[in-house]
């Protein structure tokens, strides 16, 4: 049996693990979310959602990996082996990410060929091209897990997700300080005010359930993703600290990103709400910012400069993505990790061709996901963690052993807040949906 990896430092994991929440969840879909959703308002939801719900949840997934030392599959059967329930949970959380990651790669797919598009390179879209360019992000993708999680996955975070970060922001300032062009009935400053001030006229049941699979999607929550790399997290490491960095990162970057799409569509679009409504899933990213860019000055570099960012951002996401159902083949059933790759490369390059051929295909499994599995993920793990964990077991995890001192007060109201909230909250939502 293979000798089992781990994060090397406190900073390559939480680089990694925010990257794995930053990623094209918050460049690709909070911006288009947003736009759809009523702006600030939605902004609002979502960070409700993410602090009262989606953080405890965020905490309740480290706390199962660095636990149970397992993957996401094997381990809630390994804390719970008088619960036969429980291994059924494994399945949905190897499920889930091996789904996202086969669509992902079709976005992924799409950044690549909009980045040579920006470079000055024709191409022309077609089914096959989709093709391609998936099965080329893919093989990047599958080319980086396989060369371990230090030397691969977070050797390449450690560099890659503080140049996102940089060139974000960048692009954020521009977007925002973008002159209107002449005739135009709004500014980036009307962007600015639709992303900051909320109209809650426009707030519906949709929304609470679009800004809760929108926490979910970006935090990675309800898939095995945070459990398998909560697995790999030290043991003097504390989770809290940890859980609340990256949950504060995911917000941070997520309105950076909104910052860098909306006023430029404010700016430089006639009608904008219009283009905003009319521009759901990939659209706004991949039709309307090609049309933006050659309207800014040095708007060729800039555009290359944000494909080169979503790839990146792809990237972060693909790989842990990617890295769930690795890790599985590796620890459960003894498989080589770059033989494991393989046979993760097909699976998905199979379903990641449907998605590419149809794009309806990727809008149901985005939804489904997104919207009803996640959350349900999410909500096993802080039911295990919230009623079936011992007490005294997950204050030894958030104290990392004794090493860090958790304030009373504040264990309670978290653990207050994942036994009741977070649950309650979910089935709220699901509850909504179900009878909208």
């Amino acid at each position: 049996m293979q000798e089992r990896e781990g994060f090397g430092s406190r900073f390559g994991t939480l680089v990694v693990i925010a990257g794995s929440a930053v990623g094209l969840g918050n460049i690709w879909r909070f911006p288009y979310m947003v736009g759809t959703n009523g702006g600030a308002a939605f902004i609002l939801i979502y960070l409700f959602f993410v602090l009262l719900i989606c953080l405890p949840m965020l905490v309740s997934k480290l706390v199962i990996g660095r636990r149970s030392r397992k993957t996401a599959f094997g381990s809630l059967r390994t804390l719970a082996p008088d619960k036969p329930l429980m291994k059924y949970a494994g399945y949905l959380y190897l499920f889930i990410p091996t789904i996202v990651l086969s669509y992902y790669c079709v976005i992924g797919g799409m950044t690549v060929e909009y980045f040579i598009r920006a470079l000055g390179i024709s191409t022309t879209s077609t089914p096959a091209t989709s093709v391609l360019w998936m099965l080329i992000f893919l093989l990047a993708t599958d080319l980086i897990v396989t060369a371990g999680v230090k030397n691969g996955i977070e050797r390449f975070s450690k560099v890659m997700m503080p140049l996102l970060f940089l060139i974000v922001i960048l692009i954020a300032i521009r977007s925002m300080t973008l002159p209107a062009r002449p005739g135009a009935t709004s500014s980036a400053d009307d962007g600015l005010v639709f992303l900051f001030r909320p109209d809650f006229s426009k707030v519906t049941a949709h929304t609470f359930l679009a800004a809760l699979g929108q926490a979910f999607f970006s935090l990675s929550i309800g898939a095995g993703v945070l459990i398998t790399y909560g697995s790999y997290i030290r043991k003097e490491d504390n989770l809290v600290k940890t859980s609340t960095q990256i949950a504060l990162f995911d917000l941070i970057f997520a309105v950076i990103a909104g910052c860098a799409v909306i006023p430029a569509v404010f700016a430089l679009k006639n009608d904008p709400s219009t283009v905003l409504a009319d521009n759901t899933d990939s659209a706004l990213v991949f039709n309307i910012l090609p049309e933006v860019f050659p309207e800014m000055p040095f708007g060729a570099i800039i555009g290359a400069f944000f494909f080169f960012a979503l790839i990146l951002a792809a990237l972060t996401s693909s790989l842990s993505q990617y890295e769930v159902p690795v890790a599985y083949l590796v620890e459960e059933h003894h498989v080589p990790r770059k033989k494991a790759g393989v046979i993760v490369f097909i699976v998905a390059m199979l379903i990641g061709t449907a998605c590419a051929l149809r794009g309806q295909v990727l809008g149901f499994l985005d939804g489904l996901c997104a919207n009803w599995l996640m959350p349900l993920g999410g909500v096993i793990a802080v039911i295990f963690v919230g009623w079936m964990m011992k007490k005294a077991d997950l204050m030894d995890e958030l104290s990392s052993g004794g090493a860090h001192r958790v304030n009373p007060v504040f264990f309670s109201v978290l653990r207050f807040l994942i036994r009741y909230i977070a649950p309650v909250g979910v089935l709220v939502v699901f509850l909504t949906q179900l009878f909208s």
